[in-house]
């Protein structure tokens, strides 16, 4: 699989309204962090979109997103485009059994290549 990503502008006056599920709020909030500028409305008060939103706006060396499963692979694959930032992800005891060495890896090797 080849995946090839190019750097996106978005309209400084969008203004997003969601359902407000979970699903749409974990990813929209990671859009938001990358595009400052991007406005969302009605985002979840669900525990992993709050872990998600705190986990985004923290300046720690360390993250902790409790059993948000979404954030965590989000994070991780966010975390790793940061230049000259070092990030512990981590949460729960089972958020710590489950599997994400697949996503690490790949994420190691492609950046390897640049």
């Amino acid at each position: 699989m080849h995946l090839f990503l190019q750097n996106s502008t978005i309209n400084p006056s969008t203004d997003i309204t969601i359902t407000g599920s979970k699903s749409e709020s974990n990813r929209l909030l990671l859009l938001k962090a990358l595009f400052k500028n991007l406005e969302i409305q009605n985002v979840s008060n669900s525990d992993d979109s709050q872990y998600m939103l705190k986990a985004l706006n923290s300046d720690s060396s360390t993250v902790d997103i409790h059993h948000a499963g979404t954030a965590m692979r989000f994070l991780t694959a966010y975390f790793a485009t940061l230049e000259g930032k070092t990030t512990l992800l981590t949460g729960s005891k089972r958020m710590q059994e489950r599997p994400i060495k697949i996503l690490v890896d790949t994420l190691k090797r492609t950046r390897c290549r640049h």
